[in-house]
């Protein structure tokens, strides 16, 4: 018995969708964050983190300087995409946060809880976000105070790339497999608000390989930050209290009384 023209056409056009859906992101949010209730305006980023593996035939090869000379150009991506939504953006570089020691224990005590935070957020549990599972604790009230904005976002991407050798056993399918995610992080709860997610399986018509990433980083990056962030809300101008470090210090020791 064979199939109808319609209905082969059908077919194409199921496993067409379905090959594609991997380039889909993907908004985890707060109902709270969706309605705007909680939703930010002023937002200071972490530094990107960027991880860039070349993939052999019998292990895996970190690319650190690589990856290094790329966080930078993902960095100015992703707060190009919030400042067109009308989000006030702040990047903080090594810079800055190397010669201010207060900053420094800050960032670094934020960005250890956001590590331990995201292996869950990542592996099953992204709708959990929606449930305000999720919460950074004291170390990011501190953070978001000491820079007088109302959350902090961070930045994290993976890279895997194909050698020859590999895309030869696989027939060329080798490819460049992605993961990009984008997290904001209420200053005044601690909760994550937002977290929203690109998981590119290999290389496609929007998006280059590893060559094209390294050759062009600008133009590839905007392109993995435009797709990512699509569907993110405008920033939502409303009524937010804003809290010194001294008033997050106060709290904190009036819990503890």
């Amino acid at each position: 018995m064979q199939a109808s023209k319609g209905t082969i056409a059908a077919i194409v056009l199921c496993v067409f969708m379905l090959s594609d859906r991997s380039a889909w992101a993907e908004l985890h949010a707060t109902e709270e964050f969706e309605s705007g209730a909680t939703r930010p305006v002023t937002i200071a980023f972490l530094p990107a983190h960027v991880e860039l593996v070349k993939q052999r035939m019998i292990r895996r090869e970190a690319q650190v300087e690589e990856a290094g000379a790329l966080e930078s150009h993902l960095s100015l991506a992703i707060a190009s995409e919030f400042m067109a939504r009308g989000y006030d953006v702040r990047i903080l570089s090594a810079d800055a946060i190397n010669t201010d020691s207060r900053l420094q224990e800050l960032v670094v005590d934020a960005d250890r809880r956001y590590g331990e935070m995201l292996t869950n957020v990542s592996a099953r549990f992204k709708k959990k976000v929606a449930e305000r599972r999720y919460n950074a604790g004291d170390s990011m009230k501190l953070l978001a105070a000491h820079l007088g904005v109302d959350a902090i976002g961070f930045v994290r991407m993976q890279l895997v790339a194909a050698g020859k050798g590999v895309q030869v056993m696989n027939m060329g399918m080798g490819g460049t497999q992605t993961m990009l995610s984008v997290s904001v992080i209420d200053g005044t709860t601690s909760d994550i608000e937002a977290y929203i997610t690109l998981p590119i399986l290999r290389r496609g018509k929007m998006f280059g390989g590893y060559e094209d990433v390294m050759k062009d980083p600008d133009v590839e990056m905007a392109r993995f930050a435009s797709a990512t962030l699509d569907d993110l809300p405008d920033a939502d101008p409303g009524a937010r209290v804003q809290q010194s470090e001294a008033d997050v210090l106060s709290d904190l020791e009036s819990l503890l009384e």
